[in-house]
């Protein structure tokens, strides 16, 4: 995990039987298969955080499969930024991260956000999110990413099948067990059952026209389902927080006319378009193929899913683009609604069952947490997994997880509505408050409004919102009309001051400090560590403290210093085992401290790696480390590597650890 802090527990691990039992559900008649085998980690959800959740624990030794509800993987785009910590942790798998930034569009064709009155019409304004120090990787070895999640989904299964796993159909499968390393299409879970020593899932699926129910015992299941969670519902865990902030209509759909246009005349991310026909969110999710997703408010039972037909919404995009394209297609329309909540808890049943991604916290689209904070629970979570399964730690550690990731969900969730604030400075600069519209929506459901003909009410409502889009007029919208003009410079003042909606924020990303946690005792808890989300971003300054990230710096070993390979401190710590790193300077104080860490790890059976950090131009001090940490021999001596000469030592960034040294866990 990279995360600074000092640990010394003694762990044990807890073996588990199975149980096997059937039953009906819903009064609809099923068939019953048994199950022989049990699990060590079942995991219920395929999308990303499932599915790197199973090949961080299949790359450290953990038996795990996954259920998924679905037939097939969704096709529909969904997330589509990578911030830089979630890119650490995909670097780390196998060249995972490589592989994303060479598939990924351009950077030229995504670092902006381009406000307009149409794709083809007056640009309103234009954000570049992109710095320089977001390429020079001096913070990070990796960079951020714009890769949209089915895409990224296709890439973590063909890691899991280099890893042997693979992925069943209901319809075609050859026995009833469920095994290691496989993944179940089409198997929903309708029952979970929790003891103090075990998980019994019950699974529907539908194979030669029936529904058949399966149980499936493990030592832990993990909820990665999704927003609407079924684990979650099951185990009657309720979401804190702001529900309904905003109904929206998703439209996927394709146009290589329109990518090309784009791609010559303002290429970017996001597109906001305000016009006096139509209001709308274009994400490019990829110019270059033409693949796009439009976000349209909706307000229900006003206005109908049905209303969005396929034709209804190509002209739709139409009215956005300010022209007709010859080769719209489009592919899906889905509502979905945006919430700003987390789980009163992530754990239940003494610690046997653990949600995580969308499952545990919902947030608003705004910066692109959602995905991301999933993706680092589920790193989180798979080595202190494996250390309660391998017996290195007692299950008491998982309260750890729930500790340290709620800390940073409900920090996500105030960030993302921070900035989702943000995002509507700009309507309402123009005149057209967000707020205003959702108030008139909830006085026609509420009120008087509700007792008058559905038909009516979409009429007053099409009305009201044709008056609001009338302020979006030529004849409003310019330098020459008082009011206009008015509009436009506080436009422009959103812009400069970066008040509007931002894409990154390290400062969050990689400056996140837990308060309490695994490797914080009692005594190192810290209070308010993170300062209040303000929806801006600031820059990301590396921290030594327990419950830090590990600060990134390019190093080699010192066993070697005529070689040309260079590593990131972040690959001290391994993927493929649970290890604790111990980083000391070349001291004698130091020393003494590893060796008495050493001697205390051998003694409670916690996996422990000295590693010693030499300034840059030491020469070879690998006998000296040899010397002083005899009869130890669990250490590797390494060198700094200065990008250049004023670049800071790791004893810069970490000046009051010289002496009392740190640990990182894996």
């Amino acid at each position: 995990m990279g995360i600074w802090g000092i640990s010394g527990r003694r762990r044990n691990w807890i073996g588990l039987c199975n149980i096997i039992r059937t039953q009906s559900f819903n009064g609809r008649t099923f068939s019953v298969k048994s199950e022989d085998s049990v699990l060590p980690v079942l995991i219920i959800g395929a999308g990303p955080v499932g599915l790197v959740l199973s090949i961080l624990l299949t790359k450290l030794g953990v038996k795990c499969a996954i259920l998924e509800k679905n037939k097939i993987f969704s096709t529909h785009p969904q997330a589509h930024f990578i911030n830089n910590r979630s890119m650490e942790v995909f670097r780390k798998l196998d060249g995972l991260g490589d592989e994303i930034l060479t598939s990924q569009p351009p950077v030229e064709f995504w670092r902006k956000f381009i406000y307009c009155t149409s794709l083809t019409g007056p640009i309103l304004g234009a954000v570049d999110h992109m710095q320089p120090q977001d390429f020079d990787q001096i913070v990070s070895p990796v960079s951020v990413a714009h890769f949209s999640q089915y895409k990224l989904s296709r890439l973590l299964l063909k890691h899991l099948e280099k890893l042997d796993f693979r992925t069943m159909n209901s319809e075609k499968l050859e026995h009833g067990s469920i095994g290691e390393r496989e993944i179940f299409m089409g198997h929903e879970c309708i029952a979970i059952n929790g003891s103090e020593h075990s998980v019994t899932v019950t699974a529907s699926f539908l194979t030669e026209g029936k529904y058949i129910t399966r149980d499936i015992q493990c030592h832990f299941l993990v909820g990665t389902d999704g927003a609407g969670s079924s684990v979650r519902k099951s185990l009657g865990i309720n979401m804190r927080g702001e529900k309904d902030l905003q109904k929206l209509v998703s439209v996927h759909f394709l146009s290589q006319e329109l990518g090309q246009y784009l791609i010559k005349e303002r290429p970017g991310m996001l597109f906001f378009i305000f016009n006096k026909d139509a209001i709308g969110v274009l994400v490019a999710h990829d110019l270059k193929q033409g693949e796009f997703v439009l976000q349209v408010p909706f307000y229900p039972p006003q206005q109908k899913l049905e209303d969005f037909s396929y034709e209804m919404c190509k002209r739709l995009i139409f009215k956005l683009v300010g022209l007709e394209l010859a080769d719209v297609n489009v592919m899906d329309i889905k509502p979905w609604v945006m919430h700003a909540e987390v789980a009163e808890k992530f754990l239940s049943c003494n610690n046997r069952i653990i949600l995580a991604g969308d499952a545990a916290h919902r947030f608003p689209p705004a910066g692109g947490f959602g995905m991301n904070t999933g993706i680092q629970d589920a790193h989180n979570l798979a080595w202190k997994l494996a250390s309660v399964i391998k017996g290195v730690s007692p299950i008491s550690i998982l309260n750890s997880y729930e500790l340290e990731r709620s800390q940073i969900a409900q920090f996500n969730t105030e960030l993302s509505v921070e900035n989702f604030k943000a995002a509507m400075r700009v309507p309402a600069a123009l005149g057209l408050d967000p707020t205003v519209a959702n108030a008139v929506h909830r006085a026609l459901n509420d009120t008087v409004g509700s007792i008058l003909p559905s038909s009516l009410q979409r009429t007053i409502l099409d009305g009201i919102f044709s008056i609001g889009r009338a302020q979006l007029s030529d004849f409003v919208l310019n330098e020459n009309n008082p009011l206009g003009s008015a509009r436009l410079a506080k436009l422009r003042q959103i812009f400069e001051e970066g008040q509007s909606l931002q894409l990154q924020f390290p400062a969050e990303d990689l400056g996140f400090r837990y308060q309490k946690g695994a490797l914080l005792s009692e005594d190192d808890s810290v209070l308010n560590a993170h300062e209040a989300p303000t929806g801006r971003r600031r820059d990301y300054i590396p921290c030594s403290e327990p419950g830090s990230r590990l600060p990134h710096m390019n190093v080699k070993l010192l066993s070697n210093p005529s070689s040309k390979e260079i590593f990131s401190t972040l690959d001290l710590v391994s993927v493929d085992k649970v290890e604790f790193v111990l980083i000391i300077a070349p001291l004698n104080e130091s020393y003494c401290l590893a060796r008495a860490a050493l001697e205390v790890a051998n003694n409670f059976k916690v996996p422990l790696k000295v590693c010693v950090m030499w300034p840059n131009g030491s020469i070879n001090g690998t006998g000296r480390s040899e010397a002083a940490l005899t009869p130890w021999n669990f250490f590797e001596d390494v060198l700094e590597v200065k990008s250049s000469s004023d670049s800071p030592s790791w004893w810069d960034i970490c000046p009051d650890d010289r002496q009392r040294s740190h640990i990182s866990e894996t």
